[in-house]
């Protein structure tokens, strides 16, 4: 049988992707550690270590592995004597060998999916929710985000529900759970402070309002010890650079070692982080690790659809995605499973297509699909090889091209291209070259002495660094228009990596509550 792959060497010094695991897969692992959830004929006859090789974070087993994650207190057993079995994939890993980052579920709140009391804030039963988030987030997370609470909890969509009528209210509330963290947290995680915002004014309120709990003068031991970057300043390059800057400036980085930038599946912000990563290391703290995450693979699954080939190259950079075969007739079928990945080799097509004509599924009932939820669960550990994978050879790629002896293009070139003629200007048939323009205008910014040289210089790379705005800044697919209309934009990335980054798809959702019911 193929022996796993440790995917964790490959990482070497790139930013780290952090897959935004389903309560849907964890749970597979889960169940079939208390019985025999999926009997044995139902087992594919490549999977030699049965479910548990599904678990990348068990570093013996996995079919492969990988130490890096991303779980939701949002998606959570709070219950912690129920969680250390229900959601054991990440309460009982090796610790000391894998990094969990736990997210605090603020998502989850604002939209009404986890319950939160919001008409009394301060009280009892709101208490309850951030204590029980806390002690979740200590028992099972190495790094922790704080329990903010986002500017668009104030929109029209949502203040009939929080009660929340203006970003000064988001902010205050986000002040009241920071200080409720720091009076409670208990030493087994690290915290990251998170940063919102939707422009940069409302960025810069938002950060002097919430700078001083990262501030060990004046919170000591208690502070906390990393960023998260939500909002604009994870979406717009010049808000992020400049943010980074003033982080600098104000010693905010020193002793910072994490910085997570709040989901993103695209490869060429993948490689930007990359060049982020490498320069703070070299200028500021050689310990500060970036990570970015997404829960594509496992949104992917739900809409039915599988990653097939990346594809790396100057006109095209990007994960893709498409449908997934899914046919009654193959249902006994050894044809192999045909895309590629550490799963994909253990595949035949009757492990996906389990259904035959005429088959009932577990209500009874023949279904219009040949997938069980097995297969779903199959189809999810594929998609997050493969996306591992994408983004660990974007940034190979990346390494390759920025080694020519001719070195890395100059960045000021950027604003004298032909906007008519955007492709004349390639430097690489593998690497879209925003990409390497990035990578050398991070060098220099990082060079820079003073807060004021490092403005001016974002400042004058702007119509580039709006250019290379990520997902967030997009709706369904497609670019700000009010950005479009001033820069020349370049399509790098597929729409299908930005519409599934969402873990609160509505598909994903109705999945993982049908499978926990």
């Amino acid at each position: 049988m193929r022996p796993p792959i440790d995917l964790t060497p490959l990482q070497r010094d790139y930013s780290v992707f952090l897959p935004a695991i389903s309560s849907f897969y964890s749970t597979y692992v889960a169940k079939q550690r208390l019985s025999e959830h999926i009997p044995k004929d139902r087992m594919p006859a490549g999977f030699d270590r049965g479910i548990e090789g599904m678990n990348f974070l068990n570093l013996e087993q996995g079919y492969f592995t990988y130490k890096y994650a991303l779980y939701s207190a949002g998606h959570a057993q709070l219950d912690l004597k129920k969680a250390f079995t229900d959601d054991s994939m990440l309460q009982q890993r090796d610790r000391a060998n894998t990094m969990v980052l736990g997210d605090s579920g603020g998502y989850q709140i604002g939209k009404g999916i986890l319950k939160f009391d919001w008409q009394d804030f301060e009280g009892k039963s709101a208490n309850k929710t951030r204590s029980g988030i806390v002690d979740w987030l200590e028992t099972t997370a190495d790094w922790s985000m704080t329990l903010d609470v986002p500017i668009w909890a104030c929109d029209k969509n949502n203040r009939a529900r929080t009660g929340l009528t203006s970003p000064a209210d988001c902010l205050e509330k986000t002040r009241f759970n920071n200080e409720f963290f720091i009076k409670n947290r208990q030493g087994k995680t690290k915290y990251l402070n998170v940063l919102q915002g939707s422009d940069w004014d409302s960025a810069q309120t938002w950060y002097n309002g919430v700078k001083e709990y990262s501030d060990n003068n004046i919170y000591g031991d208690q502070a906390f010890e990393g960023w998260a970057f939500g909002g604009v300043n994870m979406s717009k390059m010049d808000i992020t650079l400049k943010r980074l800057m003033i982080l600098r400036e104000e010693g905010l980085l020193t002793n910072k070692n994490w910085i997570h930038f709040l989901g993103t599946a695209q490869l060429d912000w993948a490689c930007y982080l990359t060049s982020i990563q490498r320069r703070i290391r070299e200028h500021i703290n050689e310990n500060l690790t970036i990570s970015f995450d997404c829960a594509s693979p496992f949104v992917a699954t739900a809409h039915g659809l599988t990653y097939t080939n990346a594809v790396h190259t100057s006109k095209k950079f990007s994960v893709v995605m498409d449908k997934a075969p899914d046919n009654k007739a193959l249902a006994e079928s050894t044809i192999p499973f045909p895309f590629e990945s550490e799963f994909g080799r253990r595949l035949v097509m009757g492990d996906i297509c389990h259904y035959a004509p005429g088959m009932k599924n577990k209500v009874g009932k023949e279904g219009k699909t040949s997938w069980d939820s097995f297969a779903y669960a199959l189809m999810m550990g594929h998609n997050v090889y493969c996306h591992i994978a994408a983004v660990q050879r974007a940034n190979h790629l990346m390494d390759i091209e920025r080694s020519k002896p001719t070195g890395r293009p100059d960045w000021r070139h950027w604003n004298k291209l032909n906007a008519k003629n955007l492709s004349s200007d390639e430097y690489s048939e593998w690497v879209p070259r925003n990409v390497l323009y990035f990578d050398r205008f991070v060098e220099e910014l990082f060079a820079t002495k003073t807060l004021t040289d490092a403005m001016e210089m974002i400042n004058q790379a702007k119509s580039f660094l709006v250019s290379i705005a990520g997902a967030r800044n997009t709706t369904n697919g497609q670019s700000d228009n009010k950005f479009d209309s001033l820069f020349e934009v370049e399509e790098v990335t597929r729409a299908d990596e930005i519409w599934l980054e969402n873990p609160e798809d509505s598909k994903l959702r109705a999945l993982e509550d049908e499978f926990k019911s």
